[in-house]
């Protein structure tokens, strides 16, 4: 019998590297990606698709609370 925990757990391909976005470079001091060109962040960027973070958490937009 497989322990509860193991049967709802949700299981995520794990990333083998993050690629730096092209034209921005991290700013540990204030935390997020910034465009080396014009200061803006990365997440205003028109270009903009990945949903991830620099600690390779997966942002799934799924609370979980309560299930």
């Amino acid at each position: 019998m497989i322990h509860i925990l193991l049967q709802k757990a949700l299981k995520y391909k794990k990333r083998k590297e993050i690629d730096e976005p092209e034209g921005f470079s991290f700013d540990s001091l204030i935390g997020a990606w910034i465009n080396n060109s014009d200061k803006s962040f990365l997440i205003q960027a028109k270009a903009f698709k990945a949903l991830g973070t620099k600690k390779e958490d997966v942002e799934t937009g799924e609370d979980q609370k309560g299930q």
